[in-house]
C-alpha cells in the first residue's frame, strides 16, 4: 500500500485510505536536508507573487514576545499541555515533552497572534527521536469552529523515529480531509512550507513542492480548500498514545524536544 495515501489524520483513526491528492504511488522523498553553514536552514527568499511579510520570528533572547504568541496552558487537557514546556534560549523555540515530578507526561504548544485570509507560511524545525509525541506546525482557524472551518497541517511528525512527515488539509463539518507522506530525516533541520490561497493549498519541503490540493484536477473537485475563516499558525508537540502517536516506551529519553530556529509568514498578494 502506498504511502500517499488519505491518512487517518490527527490520531482519529476514521475511514478507509484512499488514493491522494498526488495520484501517486510513492510518497515524495527528500534526501537530505537543506542545512547553513551554522547547522540550521537555509533561509528562503520571499516567495515570488505573494504580498508583505506578515510576521517572523528568529525567536532571539530569552522569552517568547507575547505580542506575537499565545502559550497553551492546559495541563489537563487532550493533550496535556503546559506553559513552562515552551522556552526561547540559543536562538530557537524548545517544546519539551516529558514525565513531570508529578508523573504526568506533559509537552506544549504555542499560536501566532496573526489571523490572515491565506498565506504563504516557511517554518524551519526538527524533533528529536522518541515516540509518546508528534511535532505538528499546522494552520488553525480564528474562528475556533472545527472542522467546518478546515484545518491545514503543514507538518505533522507523529512516529518516533521522526523519519516522514504527514501533512492534511481539513474542511467542512463532516470533517473531510486528504492527506500525503513526506519521506526525510526530521531529526535534522528542514524548512517546511505552504501556500493557501482561494483555490488551492500547496506544501513544499526545503523550497521543493511536494503535493497540491485544490488546482491538481484529481483533487479540483474535492472542494476541501478551506476559504471560510483566517487562520493562525501554530507549532505543537502533542503528547498521545493511540495508532496515530505511538506511545512512549523503554526507548524513549527522559526528555523529547521540538526545535524551531525561525518562522516566516508572508499575507496573500491577490
Amino acid at each position: 500500500m502506498s504511502a500517499a495515501m488519505l491518512l487517518a489524520a490527527c490520531g482519529d483513526g476514521a475511514g478507509p485510505p484512499r488514493p491522494s491528492a498526488t495520484g501517486g504511488v510513492s510518497p515524495t522523498v527528500s534526501a537530505a536536508s537543506a542545512t547553513a553553514a551554522n547547522g540550521t536552514c537555509r533561509k528562503l527568499g520571499a516567495p515570488k507573487g505573494w504580498g508583505r511579510l506578515a510576521f517572523s520570528d528568529d525567536f532571539n533572547g530569552t522569552k517568547l514576545d507575547p505580542r506575537k504568541w499565545s502559550v497553551y496552558d492546559n495541563p489537563t487537557g487532550k493533550p496535556p499541555r503546559a506553559a513552562n514546556r515552551v522556552s526561547v534560549g540559543g536562538g530557537e523555540l524548545r517544546i519539551t515533552g516529558s514525565i513531570g515530578p508529578d508523573g504526568r507526561d506533559l509537552s506544549g504548544g504555542l499560536s501566532s497572534n496573526v489571523n490572515l485570509k491565506y498565506m504563504h507560511v516557511d517554518v524551519c524545525f526538527r524533533v528529536d527521536r522518541g515516540a509518546g509525541y508528534s511535532a505538528i506546525a499546522l494552520l488553525w482557524p480564528q474562528t475556533e469552529n472545527w472542522p467546518a472551518d478546515g484545518e491545514i497541517d503543514i507538518a505533522e511528525v507523529n512516529r518516533g523515529a521522526r523519519a516522514y512527515a504527514n501533512s492534511f488539509v481539513h474542511n467542512h463539518a463532516a470533517n473531510d480531509r486528504i492527506g500525503h507522506t513526506t519521506f526525510a530525516d526530521f531529526t535534522k533541520w528542514h524548512v517546511v512550507s505552504v501556500d493557501w490561497t482561494p483555490d488551492h493549498v500547496t506544501f513544499y519541503l526545503d523550497g521543493s513542492k511536494t503535493w497540491t490540493v485544490g488546482l491538481d484536477p484529481r483533487t479540483a473537485g474535492l472542494d476541501l480548500v478551506p476559504t471560510t475563516s483566517p487562520m493562525h499558525l501554530a507549532i505543537q508537540l502533542d503528547q498521545g498514545c493511540d495508532k496515530f502517536v505511538e506511545c512512549r516506551n523503554a526507548d524513549t529519553p527522559p526528555e523529547v524536544v521540538m526545535h524551531t530556529d525561525w518562522v516566516r509568514v508572508y499575507a496573500y498578494g491577490g
